[in-house]
């Protein structure tokens, strides 16, 4: 007797076949970019994964907006992020599945009284778990909040990303005017030295004082050297941001003294800070936990497993079908322990959001301080301190030519003169880099920003 049994879920064949067979494709909900950068796209948007790693040769003069988009197109550290989206798009197809079916082959009664094969029960055997409780929706949301997580982790890389680039150009121009004062320095202090060398020659002052002007000037040479030093390291931090090397440009274009007018209020910039991806991201955090919460609640339920079997006897040559269901009896295992674990993890997560939420605005209120002091600085290091010592020192050196003023006189208006100039410079890298804390804090550009400050003030 021949037997053949097919488990196959009556109740789900039809959805099997239309759904099992059919191809489905989803995709991870991504968050909209921040303004910040918005007009630069990166491997992610445009695909272009084999052009990733090749940049241009020699680019010249480098102004933001290229260093920028170069950053975004070509960057390292961004390209594992895209990564990261793609493989959150697949979990998500990959939730949205049904379970295979089962086939199974059975035979029974074999040599069953010295009959041979003449009396066997031969089973074919298709099943199917039907999942109940809503598992394969709770997967798909989990997954798809996996997806909008990952897409946040995505645009705070990209935020990043350029915000380092945007610092490490503005390292590069202020490492550039660096140079250039120290170029200016070394003028000077040789102007110096030919006064002092024309007064001891003419016999109107000591030897001594020559060498005293000398050692000044061995001084600002070795200044000029680590000026340049500075700016090949400032070079080779910004070109690693696309991957290049710092012979990949020759300079940078900017206008490191332009400053803006004004800054906008500590409460107008308190308000921005919801935009920021790092604040943003908790709301797919809190999705992310109410879902896993819902899918553990849901692998509560048993699942039903439902069979069709068709049955063959050899014995007599007739047939039969056989139905069955059945399902685990929730005696000992009502996943409990998960579901409680995740209502920690739901009150973790608003915890979270909240220590975050005052972390950025204390960030945001250092910054915003340290912006108003550079500020100042800048202000009045360019209308009085720098203009006072440069008229001080063209005094000084114009006095000791003329025998009004002493070597001494002479040397601290230049030192005086040299010192205004570093800090202004110093005032002004630290103002721009103020403001790349705020709009890297707020998710905003600075025109947006200045934009905000016109409209309430």
């Amino acid at each position: 007797m021949r037997r053949i049994a097919i488990h196959l879920p009556w109740l789900a064949l039809a959805v099997w076949l239309g759904a099992g067979c059919a191809s489905t494709q989803q995709y991870a909900i991504l968050p909209a970019p921040r303004s910040l950068g918005a007009q630069h796209m990166g491997v992610h948007e445009t695909g272009d994964e084999e052009g990733r790693g090749t940049t241009s040769g020699d680019m010249g003069a480098v102004d933001l907006n290229r260093a920028l988009a170069m950053a975004l197109m070509h960057s390292p550290a961004l390209a594992a992020y895209s990564h990261d989206v793609r493989a959150a798009e697949s979990r998500l197809l990959q939730a949205g599945l049904m379970r295979n079916p089962t086939l199974e082959l059975e035979v029974e009664e074999v040599d069953r009284g010295g009959t041979g094969f003449d009396n066997v029960e031969s089973t074919v055997a298709v099943g199917q778990w039907i999942e109940l409780g809503g598992k394969r929706r709770g997967r798909s949301r989990v997954a798809e909040a996996e997806g909008e997580l990952a897409g946040w982790e995505y645009e705070q890389k990209r935020l990043e990303v350029l915000n380092t680039t945007a610092r490490r150009f503005v390292g590069v121009m202020a490492a550039q005017r660096r140079v250039e004062l120290s170029i200016s320095m070394v003028t000077l202090s040789e102007k110096t030295a030919q006064a002092v060398g024309e007064r001891v020659t003419a016999g109107k002052e000591s030897p001594l004082q020559r060498s005293k002007v000398v050692a000044e000037l061995e001084m600002t040479r070795i200044g000029l050297l680590e000026a340049k030093s500075g700016l090949v390291v400032a070079r080779n931090n910004l070109a690693a941001q696309w991957g290049g090397a710092a012979t990949s440009f020759e300079t940078v274009e900017g206008r490191l003294d332009v400053t803006r007018v004004g800054i906008p209020s500590l409460s107008h910039l308190q308000s921005l800070v919801p935009r920021s991806p790092s604040l943003a991201r908790w709301e797919s955090e809190t999705r992310l936990a109410r879902a896993a919460l819902a899918a553990q609640k849901a692998d509560a339920v048993p699942d039903l497993k439902a069979s069709l079997r068709y049955v063959h006897y050899r014995e007599d040559e007739t047939d039969a079908l056989a139905f069955g269901v059945g399902f685990d009896l929730p005696l000992f295992d009502r996943n409990q322990g998960h579901i409680a674990a995740a209502r920690h993890v739901l009150a973790r997560v608003e915890s979270d959001r909240t220590a975050t939420a005052v972390a950025l605005l204390t960030e945001l209120a250092e910054a915003h301080a340290a912006l108003s002091v550079a500020e100042r600085k800048v202000m009045v290091l360019r209308s009085k301190v720098v203009p006072a010592m440069q008229e001080a020192f063209d005094a000084a050196h114009e006095g000791y030519r003329q025998g009004k003023f002493g070597l001494l006189d002479m040397l601290d208006a230049q030192r005086g003169l040299f010192e205004a100039e570093g800090a202004f410079v110093d005032g002004l890298e630290a103002y721009h880099m103020a403001w790349l804390t705020i709009q890297q804090l707020t998710g905003t550009t600075s025109e947006e920003l200045t934009m905000m400050k016109m409209e309430n003030q």
